[in-house]
């Protein structure tokens, strides 16, 4: 107990009681204590989800930046070309007249619909040069029924092909034409050939007189 004194007297009282306080080191976490009722978890944060964020913001802004100089480098190609090139609309619009005179051959078989459709230049340009590789051999009639018949099959039982196998690449069109049963297909390129036929007549000249026109038109 604290005791005072002078020379008048001494004088005994009780003291108040000092409040310790505990100070963490530097090196220690310091972490304030929660108000009652509410526990926080004092666990470290998943650094691995962390890195993975991280990760996922770099790539994106490398994308956006290498989309970015695309357009850059596009748009000085166009400009030093002096052409303009077609917007999303007109390119469209070009597509739809080039398909109005492609042919198209719907065939019903087993209760399934099989669409062909005729080939552009390119697409039996193609064909053809991959299937002459097999000249002179067994498998040339084969590998030609398969290039064609790949590139002209667009529906299969009411499917676009692409969504019926999975993939729009030619390869996994080839690999379809390859699981396909023999019959069927000698049907399909059968029918292919028909509309190849019906494609040719619709275009060619029947008459003297259709052949005449077209030299007059020509001399315009």
């Amino acid at each position: 107990m604290p005791e005072f004194k002078s020379s008048l007297g001494s004088k005994s009282f009780a003291g108040q009681q000092l409040q310790e306080f505990d100070v963490p080191d530097e090196g220690e976490q310091n972490y304030s204590a929660p108000p009652r009722g509410r526990q926080f978890s004092n666990s470290p944060p998943d650094m691995d989800s962390i890195r993975e964020f991280q990760n996922r913001i770099e790539a994106e802004q490398q994308q956006d930046t290498g989309e970015f100089e695309r357009q850059i480098k596009e748009a000085r190609e166009v400009k030093r070309s002096g052409k303009e090139r077609l917007n999303e609309g007109a390119r469209r619009r070009i597509e739809m007249l080039i398909g109005m005179t492609r042919t198209t051959r719907e065939v019903e078989l087993l209760g399934n619909v099989y669409i062909l459709q005729t080939l552009r230049s390119k697409e039996m340009r193609d064909a053809i040069m991959i299937a002459a590789e097999y000249d002179g051999s067994v498998q040339s009639p084969f590998e030609i029924r398969r290039q064609l018949l790949g590139r002209s099959l667009v529906q299969v039982a009411g499917v676009d092909v692409a969504q019926f196998i999975g993939s729009d690449t030619l390869d996994a069109r080839l690999e379809f034409m390859d699981r396909l049963d023999e019959s069927l297909l000698n049907r399909l390129f059968d029918e292919y050939q028909k509309m190849v036929d019906e494609s040719r007549d619709k275009f060619a000249l029947k008459t003297a007189a259709d052949a005449q026109e077209v030299v007059e038109d020509l001399k315009k």
